[in-house]
Order: C-alpha cells, then sequence, then structure tokens
C-alpha cells in the first residue's frame, strides 16, 4: 500500500529543505558514487603498518572487520550518505505506479529534462496533481530522514 494519500496540506519544510531533497533524487547515482569513495577513502587512510619492530605483541585490536565497522560508524559525512541512499531506495520500492513515474521522469531519466506538464500528460492528471503527490513525496523523504 503506498504512503502517499493526496489530501491538500501545507508542507512543513523551507524552500531550501524542498530543494535539497529534490536534489537528493536527482543525484541518487551520485550519492552512492560518493559513499563508495568515501568508503574507500576512510578505510585506505586508516591502514597502519605495524611499528612495534621488535617489542612484544601489539595491543591493537586486530580484528580489522570490526575496525574497519567502528571508522565507518564513526564517520558522519559516510554515515549522512549512507542514510540518505537507504531512505530514498527504501521509498521507491513502496510507491506507487504513478509516484514512481514522477520519480522516474522527473529526478531519474538524465537524458531528458521532462517539465511537470509531460509527466501529467503520461499519467493522465493535472498539473497541479502531479505537484501535490510531488510534494507528498518530497514531504515523506524529510520525515523518513527525521527532518520533520
Amino acid at each position: 500500500m503506498p504512503f502517499i494519500n493526496c489530501g491538500g496540506h501545507m508542507s512543513k519544510l523551507s524552500a531550501v529543505q524542498n530543494k535539497t531533497i529534490e536534489e537528493y533524487w536527482s543525484s541518487l547515482d551520485e550519492l552512492k558514487k560518493q559513499l563508495r569513495y568515501r568508503e574507500w577513502e576512510l578505510l585506505n587512510a586508516h591502514q597502519e603498518t605495524d611499528t612495534n619492530i621488535g617489542g612484544g605483541k601489539s595491543n591493537r585490536i586486530s580484528d580489522t572487520t570490526g575496525n574497519k565497522a567502528i571508522i565507518l560508524a564513526e564517520d558522519k559525512n559516510y554515515q549522512h550518505l549512507k542514510n540518505v541512499i537507504t531512505t530514498l531506495e527504501q521509498l521507491y520500492k513502496e510507491l506507487d505506479h504513478d509516484q514512481k513515474t514522477i520519480v522516474d521522469m522527473r529526478y531519474f531519466d538524465k537524458q531528458e529534462a521532462y517539465e511537470w506538464s509531460h509527466v501529467a500528460d503520461k499519467l493522465y492528471m493535472s498539473v497541479q496533481r502531479v505537484l501535490r503527490k510531488r510534494n507528498m513525496l518530497i514531504d515523506e523523504t524529510a520525515r523518513r530522514l527525521g527532518w520533520v
């Protein structure tokens, strides 16, 4: 069952927050690249060599998987990217056909610059109705990101 109803309501978000969320949707692939790069950056920057030459056993934890998990968990940028990506991917799975069409045409399609009128024509509905559905998507994204 889709989460979005089309009841009219005012968004609690600022124009900047609305724009930011639309940019998240538009740049989901880019965010995934940033996440992979940040992970690589963090894990490769933390590869330390054993400088305990000739000494006894080092006290450093040798659990590299555990260390990696801690490094990633403590990095705010990594966690932010991961949260945004996970939230958008999960929400997309729950969208109905109309909502997916809006996201696909307006945010995911990089070849065409679809106007809202194109989306409305494709869905056989008014531009106002499409925009209401878009607003509900933005509001639900914000709610799941913990912004409202």
